[in-house]
């Protein structure tokens, strides 16, 4: 397989942190180089020396698993702002029983 393997992810769709967050998850078998142009968030991947998975799958594999964790992050922060209200409300009531 040729490597780096690409990703061209559209800044819409996919925070920096979210694709920061990915990377970071599959860092054991990939080494990830995030570069920002314009709306544009380009990731390259390259296989991690000590991985013994990484030389063994193809691009479209290599894709599907960060595109994986990628999805499963954008939905975390998703879930993390629709929340936040509910989680200050909670935080609130509890601290007013509190004596501090």
């Amino acid at each position: 397989m040729t490597w780096p393997v690409i990703l061209q992810l559209d800044e819409r769709s996919y925070s920096a942190s979210v694709v920061q967050r990915a990377a970071y998850s599959v860092a054991s078998d990939f080494i990830a180089e995030i570069q920002v142009q314009g709306q544009r968030i380009v990731v390259l991947l390259n296989p991690h020396p000590s991985s013994t998975v990484a030389a063994t799958l193809c691009a479209d594999q290599v894709k599907g698993r960060l595109l994986q964790q990628l999805n499963d992050f954008a939905l975390r922060e998703r879930i993390q702002q629709e929340t936040a209200g509910l989680r200050e409300a909670l935080i609130r009531a509890a601290l007013i029983g509190c004596s501090i």
